[in-house]
C-alpha cells in the first residue's frame, strides 16, 4: 500500500464525521447510520487519532466542531 492510501481517513470515519457534525449528536447519527452510539465514537476517535486533535467539543447533551 502506498504511503499516501495510508494517509487518506476511513470512509466509514469520514461518513460517522459528517453525520455527527451535520446532526450534532452522536446518537442521532448512529441512529441514521444504522450503527450503535459507540460505533460512532469509535470512528471519530479514529479520526481524532490519525489528526491528532480533537474534531469535536462536547458537553452532556451537545457535540460541536472544534475549532
Amino acid at each position: 500500500m502506498s504511503v499516501q492510501r495510508r494517509l487518506l481517513p476511513n470512509i466509514g470515519a469520514l461518513t460517522a464525521f459528517e453525520a455527527v457534525a451535520r446532526l450534532g449528536s452522536f446518537t442521532a447519527a448512529a441512529r441514521e447510520l444504522d450503527l450503535t452510539q459507540g460505533a460512532v465514537s469509535r470512528q471519530i476517535a479514529l479520526l481524532e487519532d490519525q489528526f491528532g486533535r480533537r474534531l469535536f467539543e462536547r458537553d452532556s447533551r451537545n457535540v460541536r466542531l472544534s475549532t
